[in-house]
């Protein structure tokens, strides 16, 4: 073996090969050696090529159609025919035929008061109106008297005139004397009086009954005033409603012009809402063109359908919107409360060339994910409403790039992207069965 080596390493060796310190030193030579040849022959391992991620997604296929956007409101229960009924008279209350809530009838009783001092106020006015018409009767008769002696006065003047002419003859030539001259003359000048004293009570007749006729007709006026308050202690209702509120009781003093109760006109209730700014427009002109907007309530007991009848002429308090007003059915009268605020759902307009998708497909503002072959494929669309089904929220969109049958993910991943590969895991019927039982079994 030594043969092989060189002279160099062999001189080497002969010298020191009985030296303690160089067996230590050949051991670590040849272990580094034999480290560096098994690294060396050692074979490479095989490089696994890294697979691509694949994202599990759940998707919505576009179905295509017209759809309405839907709004989502708020109603307020009430009545525009809420009549507040008040005192006319002064009178003690003398008894409270309905209580609160009560449904009343048209012309069912509600409130009787104490009607003497308006049977007194009625028995006053009834005697000025009797002593007028006999006031009227006697300047008639007075009128036809005084007609009469005219006729007379003037007969008697034309006497006089007469008269006074003979003793003109006659005292000229001397065969009266004078002071019969002037008692005829002062006869004369009377009856001229009594004349005129007539003639101004006939000519002033019309002018006296105008007068009595004008008080006549003030105090039947007050008379049949009088009537209507005797009539108004007893209080009806003006209508079939229901009784709101009562503000008296027996015993009490009223005075006119306070208030008695309140009621509403069951078949006059309404709902209030108040609606979004950015719809108003759309509103006014499907009402423009006559169609017909309904929405669905919901009330404890059911659900129930109810038309837009008209909106508000102003802006509503607080200046964000205008409220819409919408005919109730009667036969749901019964289940609601004034007062009561409602959830609504007001269907709009139906729309060409949209999609509805659930919210959770939406990203950012605007962007949804179509998958193809695998990849997703982000699409920018306008948001043009919303609708409301079975307790879940849709978008409705619209885009030239979507069209029906289109695979839209309704997932929301963390950091979804153009190209991003996906794998598509929809839920089948049964798989849906089998949770449904498992959620409905759970105590």
């Amino acid at each position: 073996m030594l043969k092989n080596l060189s002279p160099s390493f062999r001189s080497f060796w002969q010298q020191n090969r009985n030296n303690p310190k160089l067996l230590p030193v050949v051991i670590i030579l040849v272990t580094l050696l034999l480290l560096v040849t098994f690294k060396l022959l050692q074979p490479e391992p095989p490089v696994k090529a890294q697979e691509e991620k694949t994202w599990t997604v759940q998707t919505a296929q576009l179905v295509d159609g017209k759809k309405s956007p839907q709004l989502e409101l708020y109603g307020q229960v009430e009545s525009p025919h809420t009549a507040t009924i008040t005192s006319i008279i002064n009178a003690d209350v003398k008894s409270l035929d309905v209580n609160e809530g009560q449904h009343v009838t048209q012309g069912q009783l509600l409130i009787t008061l104490d009607d003497t001092d308006a049977k007194l106020a009625l028995d006053d006015r009834t005697s000025y109106v009797a002593e007028l018409e006999a006031l009227i009767d006697s300047e008639k008769n007075r009128y036809k008297n005084d007609t009469a002696a005219l006729k007379l006065e003037k007969s008697l003047v034309a006497l006089a005139v007469k008269k006074l002419a003979r003793e003109e003859k006659t005292s000229k030539t001397n065969l009266t004397s004078q002071s019969s001259f002037d008692s005829q003359k002062q006869a004369l000048h009377n009856q001229k009086l009594a004349l005129n004293t007539r003639q101004l009570s006939v000519t002033d007749h019309p002018a006296r009954l105008a007068q009595l006729e004008a008080r006549l007709s003030r105090n039947r006026a007050l008379a049949q005033q009088a009537q209507n308050d005797l009539l108004r202690a007893t209080v009806v209702a003006p209508f079939d409603g229901i009784v709101l509120k009562t503000m008296v009781s027996p015993g009490e003093r009223v005075r006119p012009g306070e208030v008695l109760l309140e009621i509403y006109a069951t078949d006059q209730v309404e709902l209030r809402a108040q609606l979004p700014q950015k719809f108003i427009a759309i509103i006014k002109q499907s009402l423009a063109d006559q169609l017909e907007l309904t929405a669905s309530v919901k009330t404890e007991a059911s659900e129930h359908a109810v038309s837009l009848s008209r909106i508000s002429g102003s802006i509503a308090n607080g200046g964000h919107g205008i409220d819409a007003l919408f005919v109730i059915d009667s036969e749901e009268l019964d289940t609601l409360t004034i007062g009561d605020t409602l959830e609504m759902t007001l269907d709009l307009p139906a729309i060409d060339y949209v999609f509805s998708v659930p919210v959770s497909s939406i990203y950012g503002t605007n962007r949804i994910y179509r998958v193809e072959d695998e990849r997703l494929v982000a699409v920018e669309v306008e948001k043009l409403g919303r609708q409301y089904r079975e307790g879940k929220q849709f978008i409705l969109v619209a885009s030239e790039k979507l069209q029906a049958g289109d695979e839209i993910i309704t997932t929301q991943l963390p950091h979804a992207f153009n190209g991003l590969k996906v794998e598509i895991h929809n839920a089948t019927i049964a798989d849906s069965k089998l949770s449904q039982q498992i959620t409905s079994e759970r105590p």
